[in-house]
């Protein structure tokens, strides 16, 4: 075997290795810088051909990404309410998706949950519901909200920003929408760190259950955190506590560590992570997606 092919076959059966702007980025995996001029990416679903989707921010598209990354379609976004940035993403069937949002303003009680359909080339957007954060008793800070979304077997899983800190634990508030009865549950889940947010969640069905897999991140951090959720309607006075296990803390295995906001995990136990290049305004690296190989998530 020629010398040159046998490197990049080694370099593939143990991670990922590239270059950027003179630092070396390393990971378990595959490592796909996303040729797109849409910047600040959030949110990433899978569709039912085995296509990724991924939100601009900023509300001006949405991504279709198949190829292992190397082949994207921007859809145009139409409908998004003004002052709206597109957060979560989720894929519910066919042409249809649930998109979670935010907006800037300080303090507000309540985001709008967005129904979203591709249609004629465009990715056609829609209020379908609101995001009480009274339910936790809570109001949103100014560019928090609803950061993750996922869908499995007819349960929407939304993963919110939100930090709450009481019997002495940080705790993100966390909510299911049974789809079918139009039922909203809401609960806590402790955060492992003592500054990391909540900022993607994916799901699977395991033994009949929705499991899910969040990102917990912040400067340094970046862990992902495993848990079951209730399968009943949770007491909205009194919504219940859960305790997730880290099944990966991958600053141990991602060098540098991104900003990770968004999440699928495939039914192979393998995770794919996509990272928001925006910063204050700046975008020095593109979007990428890291492929992480299910020998790294417990």
């Amino acid at each position: 075997m020629p010398k040159l092919v046998f490197l990049a076959v080694a370099l593939a059966l143990l991670g990922g290795t590239r270059c950027s702007r003179n630092t070396q980025i390393t990971g378990p995996g595959p490592i796909v810088d996303l040729a797109t001029d849409i910047k600040g990416l959030s949110g990433l679903t899978r569709d039912g051909e085995g296509a990724l989707w991924a939100a601009g921010e900023n509300g001006d598209a949405v991504l279709r990404i198949t190829g292992q990354g190397r082949e994207i379609r921007a859809y145009p976004v139409l409908g998004a309410p003004k002052g709206t940035d597109l957060e979560g993403l989720a894929w519910v069937r066919g042409n249809e998706f649930l998109v979670g949002t935010e907006t800037q303003e300080e303090g507000r009680g309540s985001d709008v949950l967005l129904g979203a359909r591709v249609e004629g080339g465009k990715f056609v957007v829609q209020p379908r519901d609101r995001i009480e954060y009274e339910a936790w008793g809570l109001t949103a800070p100014h560019n928090r909200g609803m950061e993750g979304l996922c869908y499995a077997d007819g349960i929407l899983v939304l993963a919110t920003e939100l930090v709450d800190e009481r019997q002495g634990k940080r705790w993100a508030p966390v909510a299911t929408l049974d789809v079918a009865k139009g039922v909203w549950s809401t609960f806590w889940v402790a955060l492992s760190s003592k500054t990391g947010k909540l900022a993607g969640v994916g799901c699977r069905i395991i033994d009949g259950k929705v499991v899910a897999l969040a990102v917990e991140r912040h400067f340094g951090v970046s862990r992902l955190l495993r848990f079951q959720l209730p399968t009943d309607s949770s007491d909205a006075s009194a919504p219940p506590r859960i305790e997730p296990t880290v099944a990966a803390d991958l600053s141990t295995v991602i060098k540098p560590l991104p900003n990770f906001e968004g999440v699928v995990w495939n039914e192979d136990g393998s995770v794919v992570l996509l990272t928001d290049n925006l910063y204050k305004g700046r975008s020095p690296d593109p979007s990428r997606l890291y492929f992480v190989p299910a020998s790294v998530v417990q």
